[in-house]
């Protein structure tokens, strides 16, 4: 009997292993931002770049002023870094998970779509082949979305544009309009194999995440199941008079085995979703 015990011990680490990787991945979809001056208030969502003729300064960026892409305007509480926050400045995410102004302007964005910047200052669109992203979509936005609100907006030449707007969640990372991934450059290959089974794109982390945690599901059931049934043989053989125990012990660690199966499959599914 005493050999099974140590085996749902196994089941408890995996449990604390789901709760760290749970974290990590809270972790990893927090951003770090920075304090930054500006000219006139820049809403919260907006995409912004280094002002050129002011040090220290950032204004919005559009697809036609030029301007860099450096990050994601929002409030320092939203931050899981934020670096000198200064209520008469500008806090900007400049890497992580944040949430950034889109339009409708350039079709439906999806998850996994590159946003590109638009012709209006501070929001983002699907991609368009030589204009800078800012980052990987990771949630859909259309007409039909919750936060989607109607506006009549302005391009640079003063033309008037009826367009939906709201909120898309993106991965950061700053691109010269390539049909790559984040940053101009190619998905590597993990990114790839589960992007074509997922149909989206997910970022590195996650994945080996997500990995380690499926190699220690394996190993932990591969463990409790051999342990199990060899400590079931040996206490049966030795005490034949309470094999009743030595089994209904054996069918708890079974539903314990089960459980860290479901607990397993449920944190690979929010890794990789």
């Amino acid at each position: 009997m005493h050999r099974l015990k140590p085996i749902v011990s196994l089941s408890f680490v995996f449990c604390l292993v789901f709760i760290v990787s749970s974290c990590s991945v809270s972790a990893a979809d927090s951003n770090i931002s920075r304090s930054y001056k500006s000219i006139g208030s820049i809403p919260n969502g907006s995409i912004v770049g280094l002002n050129k003729n002011q040090a220290g300064y950032v204004r919005m960026c559009n697809s036609v002023n030029n301007l860099t892409p450096i990050g994601v305007s929002l409030s320092s509480s939203e931050s899981l870094l934020a670096i000198n926050p200064n209520l008469n400045n500008v806090q900007v995410a400049t890497s992580g998970v944040v949430n950034v102004l889109a339009s409708t302007v350039n079709g439906n964005i999806h998850i996994g779509d590159q946003i590109s910047l638009s012709p209006f200052y501070g929001i983002g669109m699907e991609f368009q082949p030589g204009i800078k992203t800012i980052g990987t979509a990771e949630s859909a936005f259309n007409k039909t979305s919750t936060d989607a609100a109607l506006e009549s907006v302005k391009d640079n030449q003063g033309k008037v544009h009826q367009i939906y707007v709201g909120f898309v969640k993106i991965e950061i990372g700053i691109g010269n309009g390539t049909e790559n991934g984040a940053g101009g450059n190619q998905a590597n290959l993990l990114q790839q194999i589960v992007k074509d089974l997922t149909g989206h794109t997910i970022s590195t982390v996650r994945i080996i995440i997500a990995l380690v945690v499926s190699l220690i599901a394996l190993v932990s059931l591969v463990t409790i199941i051999y342990a199990s049934v060899y400590g079931t043989l040996v206490s049966v053989g030795r005490n034949p008079l309470a094999k009743n125990a030595i089994f209904r012990t054996l069918g708890s660690i079974m539903i314990m085995s089960s459980i860290t199966v479901v607990v397993a499959c449920l944190t690979i599914y929010f890794l990789l979703r």
